[in-house]
């Protein structure tokens, strides 16, 4: 069991900082340049904090599924929270490529509110 939640963990923090990419200028489905929802003038500073955020957020998830003191009964709101501000990431600066990304984002969050039995057993 302690294998399976290192791996989480790692698997975890991986996808708060695959959101790195938003900085790298030639990764374009990774682009900060256009958003639909974010005015020009605030695009970037816009994405720094939410980037910034989700790798803070999936930073702490990861700790938590390791067995970190203070974080670990926190779990549930640390996914929804790293979850959330990923999709807000994701949705603001919109390329379909990053469908895998959504889904992730989607079931880390349904994981958290329904918390199946398999995963209230793991996580203890």
């Amino acid at each position: 069991m302690v294998a399976v939640r290192i791996v989480a963990g790692i698997l975890l923090l991986a996808h708060g900082l695959v959101h790195t990419l938003y900085l790298v200028p030639d990764v374009s489905e990774f682009s900060t340049q256009g958003s639909w929802l974010v005015p020009e003038a605030a695009r970037q500073p816009v994405a720094r904090v939410l980037i910034a955020a989700t790798i803070v957020a999936s930073a702490a998830l990861a700790l938590a599924v390791w067995g970190a003191p203070g974080l670990a009964t926190a779990w549930p709101v640390l996914a929804v929270l790293a979850g959330a501000i990923s999709l807000v990431l994701i949705v603001a600066y919109w390329d379909a490529r990053l469908m895998l990304g959504l889904a992730i984002d989607c079931a880390l969050i349904t994981l958290a509110v329904v918390q199946p039995a398999w995963l209230k057993d793991f996580m203890t």
